[in-house]
């Protein structure tokens, strides 16, 4: 080989190499739920940390076993910000010579978010932790849902028999099948190798949901009522509100409506099999009716955190058509 090709073999191989450190330097995709905190150590396994795991790593609510609210795996501050990580949100604290808190969003390509928390002191940095984490945890949440819901968007379930049901439309992935079709109910279920997750949809008028301090009660008996169309295989065997533990309830709003958010345990009844669900009740005055979309799943060996994260991206896709 004369030096003329040997050189031009060098510099393809140069090229290639720094092509790829190029590309290895991009935000990748990141696993559903996790965070990466950069941290030095020293902050890390003292109370700092102990701020930031009570935070972030607190346990989810409304779920059957006990589950973080983020994956947090920690590098010390010495590495490269978001080099070194695989998360969409990355959370930077250290001590400075000034109090900071900032959050950098990178919607180029994926949702990436990276979050800034400076101070002078560790009591400092308690306090912004304290202060901030509200506001850092629904900006991660909410990346998380619009990362799955770009995700779904790739392959949808023909949308036509739902928005001529019920005058919507919800961005269902394909890997969905039909299980049962009523007057004003449909059961869609997805079967998974850990189990199975499930999403209903079923309006009711508006004067059934009462409103005020029993509100919960309602939603409950309201769950209730079309439990009985989800059976195990044995007779009287329906899904019902799990008994032993109040359901989280708390008001929020779906495509500009007044909605009920109910979080809570399904069971069904004479049977060992019981998940978690996720209650959406919209108030639908245009149509005059309850619109209520849920999510379930039965996952008893996977992550049930990260499969009802992916049931809220899709009830929170909803949109109702105007009348």
């Amino acid at each position: 080989m004369n030096k003329t090709h040997f050189l031009c073999l060098l510099l393809s191989c140069l090229f290639v190499s720094c092509f790829k450190n190029e590309k290895q330097a991009q935000p990748v995709s990141g696993k559903t739920n996790t965070i990466s905190v950069i941290i030095d150590d020293q902050l890390w396994y003292g109370e700092v940390g102990d701020s930031i795991r009570n935070k972030f790593a607190s346990p989810v609510l409304g779920l059957t076993q006990e589950e973080p609210l983020f994956t947090i795996n920690q590098y010390p501050a010495k590495l490269l910000e978001g080099f070194v990580t695989d998360s969409r949100s990355i959370i930077v604290v250290k001590k400075a010579t000034v109090d900071k808190f900032e959050i950098k969003h990178n919607s180029k390509s994926l949702p990436h978010n990276t979050f800034r928390i400076y101070a002078k002191s560790v009591d400092d940095i308690i306090c912004s932790i304290e202060f901030n984490s509200a506001q850092i945890i629904k900006v991660i949440r909410d990346t998380e849902i619009q990362k799955i819901q770009q995700d779904n968007s790739k392959s949808l379930l023909n949308p036509a028999v739902i928005k001529n049901k019920f005058h919507i439309n919800l961005q269902i992935p394909s890997g969905y099948e039909y299980m049962l079709h009523k007057k004003n109910f449909i059961w869609l279920k997805k079967e998974i190798i850990s189990g199975n997750t499930s999403l209903l949809i079923y309006q009711m008028p508006l004067q059934k949901l009462k409103q005020g301090p029993n509100v919960v009660e309602s939603i409950v008996r309201m769950r209730d009522s079309v439990g009985r169309y989800i059976k195990g295989r044995e007779p009287n065997t329906q899904m019902i509100t799990g008994e032993a533990y109040a359901p989280y309830f708390s008001i929020t709003e779906l495509d500009g409506k007044k909605t009920f958010e109910t979080k809570g345990t399904w069971e069904l009844r004479n049977d060992f099999m019981t998940g978690p669900f996720i209650n959406y009740a919209i108030i639908d005055e245009a149509y005059n009716r309850i619109l209520v979309i849920e999510g379930f799943c039965y996952s008893p060996s996977y992550q049930e955190r990260d499969l009802m994260l992916e049931l809220e991206a899709i009830i929170k896709s909803v949109k109702v058509e105007k009348r």
